[in-house]
This record gives structure tokens, sequence and C-alpha cells, in this order.
């Protein structure tokens, strides 16, 4: 029997994994969180509660514990993930960090891969997670240290789906379309991107538990069907019934505002076109599974919150907000043509 240890458990990447690994015979499973979510995992899971943030707290929670694989999913800052190698060293035979793809410097090569370098200059998030696997990868070489690198891109799945500008929530964006409103595409629209479905990773993932050649080593898990963000919406639309009016504006325009941080949810992520390479993956773990297309997970998503209408939130800011930054991008172009007439 293996034991595994999970901190965090119950978010949109997390929870699936959780799930299935609660589910497995052969693993006895514990979860470190704030017990603030309810979950409805099975009564043989071991939950510890506690702040993750506070190590005295979490060292006295597993106290003469050791584990197989300990996977950190709310891991953001060197500091914690120092944190974690004063904890874990030695109690663990790999230690797995959840990163993002985010972390890479996507401005090197749009073939997005393992071999991109670190580094990215836009987004606080993306260069928190590198400095992690900097310093993770530092602890493996000079002391051992069992770590193993995960990198998602757009994970989605529940009220969760992949989208261009948006306020914190999803259903705005929907709600717009469905009342035929315009809807805002940074760029021209024709970036390249993917997005997977929680389901998916977490099938993908699992076979990295407790993979002792996968220490030392980084891993994209990533759904490579490709699309573009117009391609999306579309395809939205199409599941809705509904004409999408799509309006393209450019990036740098958009990192203008100030009420929505621009600048790192697209400048520094969606902005760049990304071709998935997970032939890594595939070899490490002998196959890759990925079973929801994006139209599929379109799906899943209306069908979710039809069934959770309580999350279908109107956001009459954000609408103001769109609409004002339509009147005024239509006034530029209006401008720049008459300039270059």
């Amino acid at each position: 029997m293996r034991k595994v240890l999970i901190i965090g458990g119950t978010g949109t990447i997390s929870g699936p994994i959780t799930k299935l690994l609660s589910e497995d015979p052969e693993t006895h499973l514990w979860i470190i969180n704030r017990g603030k979510r309810k979950d409805d995992l099975p009564e043989s899971v071991h939950r510890l509660i506690g702040d993750v943030n506070n190590e005295e707290e979490i060292r006295g929670l597993i106290s003469g514990m050791t584990f197989d694989t300990v996977i950190n999913f709310i891991l953001f800052s060197k500091a914690q993930a120092e944190m974690m190698v004063r904890l874990f060293a030695g109690r663990t035979r790999q230690f797995i960090f959840i990163s993002t793809n985010v972390a890479l410097n996507h401005e090197a090569s749009a073939l997005s891969s393992e071999d991109l370098p670190r580094g990215n200059a836009w987004s606080a998030y993306g260069a928190g997670k590198a400095e992690c696997e900097a310093y993770f990868m530092e602890e493996y070489r000079k002391n051992g240290f069992p770590v193993t690198i995960v990198r998602p891109t757009q994970t989605y799945s529940g009220s969760r789906l992949p989208l261009s500008v948006k306020p914190g929530a999803y259903w705005p964006v929907i709600s717009r379309i469905l009342r035929d409103l315009p809807v805002i595409v940074h760029g021209d629209g024709e970036g390249v991107w993917a997005g997977t479905h929680a389901d998916d990773f977490a099938r993908n993932f699992l076979p990295l538990v407790g993979n002792e050649k996968t220490i030392g080593e980084d891993y994209l898990i990533v759904n490579p069907e490709p699309y573009t963000w117009n391609q999306l919406y579309r395809a939205i639309g199409e599941a809705l019934g509904k004409e999408v009016h799509i309006v393209n504006i450019p990036t740098e325009m958009l990192c203008r505002s100030e009420k929505y941080r621009f600048d790192q949810s697209i400048r520094g992520d969606k902005y760049y076109s990304n071709v998935f390479d997970i032939s890594k993956l595939k070899k490490t773990n002998g196959f890759t599974d990925f079973r929801i297309s994006m139209k599929e997970g379109i799906r899943l998503y209306l069908e979710y919150m039809e069934k959770h209408p309580e999350m279908k939130t109107e956001d009459p800011e954000f609408d103001q907000w769109c609409d004002c930054a339509v009147r005024a991008y239509e006034k530029c172009l209006a401008v720049f043509g008459e300039e270059i007439a």
C-alpha cells in the first residue's frame, strides 16, 4: 500500500485527482487543507485540518509520519517552497510540485515543451512558480530532494471554461453571448491555444504518482488539441444556438485597463500562441489519454451551469466596462481610418 499526502485537494485541478486516488484500493490517502470546502470523499480518506502556510501547525499534523508521495497544489512562492523542503525532506520518496506552463518563456518559441526556458516577464504568478521550480531543482541536484514538476496550462471543469477577456467569473461572458451583446477577444483572435478538462488532466497525472523515473524531471500535461480563440468562441455560440459578436481588441490596448489586470491574465499568458508537445509525458507513462474535446468540454460546462443556476451571476460592472471598451475601440478605428485614408 502506498501512502499519499495531498496539500489542497478541493480545487479544479486537484479535485478529480484526489477523487481517483481516494478510490484506489492500493492507496492510503491523507489531505491537508483548511477544511472550508465540502467534499464527497470516502471516510477512508484521512483529513488533516490546518493552515498550510503555518509551518509549525503542519509539522505537528504530520509528526511521526512518512509518505511515498506528497502532492502540493497550492504552492506559489519560493518561501512556501523552502517550507516544503524543511517539512518533507527525508519524509517522502516523491514530492510533486504543481507548477504551470505560464512559468516558461513563451517569447522563445511557439512550440511549448519541457525544453522551453523558464521566465515570464509579464506574469507575477508565472514568475513565482518559475522561482519555485528553480529552487526545487537546485535542492534536487544538491541534496537529493525528490521533486517532480508538473505543468498544466488552462485546466477547466465545473463552472470554469477557457475564455479570453473576462472578469473574475466566467458566466458574465456567456451571458453577453446569450443577450446578443459583443464579447471581447484579445488580439486578432487567431492565436493558437489549448485547454484541458480536469478529468483528462487527472487521468494523465496519476501514472506519475510514485513513479521513480519522474524524480528530478518536469512534465507538461495538456490536451494538445489546438484551436484559436475565435474558434473557441464560435463553438460556444454553436452550443448555445447563438451567433457570437466578437470584437477583437489588441492586447496592448486591453492592458491599459486599471480595473482588470489583463497585463497578467492575457499579456502574461494567453497572448502567446502555443502548440503543445507532450511526447515526454507519453514516453514516461507509455500512453496519453485525453478524451474530452473542447466542444465536449463546452457541453459539459453548460450542463453543469444548468444544474447550478445559482452560479449564473450577472456582472453589471463588467457589462459596462465591455460596452465602454467596445465604443472606445470603434472610435479609435474611425480616427485611425481617417488618418491613413
